[in-house]
């Protein structure tokens, strides 16, 4: 009976939260709750816009007119179903009982690299950042289907991947915002959608290589079938040329049909091409939002006689600097040098012909 009771109170007050989450007003009457919500709100749950919900066993006595709120009854699973058609979304602001204060001059010496020039620090402060911990489905779609779950980690202020960022929030105190959890505005998440198309196919490179594997030997074993075919079916096809008692006209034929053998050929190879090639989706499934105190260092990037100033950020979750995000393709980087229009750039933009240890993020 506890453990029942205990159902019925969780599925009450979700169903509550649900109502209101969707701008409903919600009244108290002890077991009961009047609910007014707004018009289209009410159609998508099919239900007029006014209504009372309440438990089971207030339905047991009779009363009409109140609907049942209590685990797999039509309304709850209906609200449930709504619920899970859009991703969680939470605000949490990050607390830390210390932040590095001093040593950024080696901290970035270390992490960074730098291309015919050398960095200065000029002063550091602390400041306010903004991340989104993005996981997303995957879905690999191709002769078979592979699916999981994947983390994406974006600096909302400069918007790049910070890498190795989820691992430290076990260990951060954070203090959840559940009143005024409001999502993105359209120019932050049209940011996001480019950073999960930049950044996705790496992210999960590692878990797919076994897929990848598969779907290439059967595009090379159906591939060996289908040309071993093909030249077999010419080799016969010439081998009949040579019969006695065939017409000009079916020898003419005959020799236009294996003319069409190689198109035929490369149209079959391309079917196997898209049967076995692989589309990678990506559709959000949780969002956390995250405030958090870090340390902005601004630091002067020096080329001979040339010198710009920009901003670095240390992040207290990772005791690391972020990567700087590249003034002209706007990709995050720890390796950065000064274009001749004087800004900070990454090793492509630069035109270089290799890449930096540290590469691109």
């Amino acid at each position: 009976m506890n453990s029942d009771r205990h159902e019925q109170i969780d599925a009450m007050d979700f169903a509550c939260r649900f109502f209101k989450a969707r701008g409903g007003v919600v009244e108290d009457q002890g077991l009961i709750r009047d609910v007014l919500l707004p018009e289209e709100a009410a159609q998508t749950l099919g239900m007029d816009e006014f209504f009372r919900v309440g438990p089971e066993e207030v339905m047991e006595e009779g009363r009409s007119k109140i609907h049942a709120v209590q685990l797999h009854t039509p309304l709850l699973d209906r609200m449930l179903t709504l619920a899970g058609e859009s991703a969680p979304f939470v605000r949490a602001e990050l607390k830390f009982d210390y932040i590095k204060t001093q040593g950024f001059d080696r901290l970035i010496e270390d992490r960074f690299q730098f291309y015919k020039s050398k960095i200065r620090v000029m002063e550091t402060g602390e400041a306010k950042t903004r991340y989104l911990i993005l996981t997303c489905r995957y879905s690999a779609q191709s002769d078979e289907i592979k699916q999981g779950l994947v983390e994406i980690c974006v600096n909302l202020d400069t918007g790049v991947v910070i890498p190795d960022m989820s691992q430290g929030l076990s260990h951060v105190q954070k203090e959840f915002n559940v009143k005024n959890a409001k999502g993105l505005n359209e120019k932050e998440i049209e940011g996001i959608r480019t950073i999960v198309s930049r950044y996705g196919q790496d992210l999960v490179k590692d878990r797919l290589a076994s897929f990848v594997d598969s779907m290439n030997r059967r595009f090379q074993r159906d591939t060996a079938s289908l040309e071993a075919y093909y030249q077999a079916l010419e080799k016969e096809m010439r081998q009949n040329l040579s019969r006695s008692g065939l017409s000009q006209d079916l020898v003419r034929e005959r020799e236009e049909k294996i003319a069409m053998i190689p198109a035929e050929l490369a149209a079959k190879k391309k079917d196997l091409l898209n049967k076995y090639g692989i589309r990678i989706d990506f559709k959000p499934a949780a969002a956390l939002y995250l405030t958090s105190a870090c340390v902005r260092v601004l630091a002067r990037l020096i080329s001979g006689r040339s010198n710009t100033d920009f901003n670095l950020t240390y992040n207290p979750v990772t005791k690391d600097m972020d990567p700087v995000a590249c003034q002209s393709c706007g990709a995050g980087t720890y390796g950065i040098g000064l274009s001749p229009n004087l800004h900070i750039n990454c090793p492509d933009c630069l035109g270089l012909r290799f890449s930096f240890d540290k590469g691109k993020i």
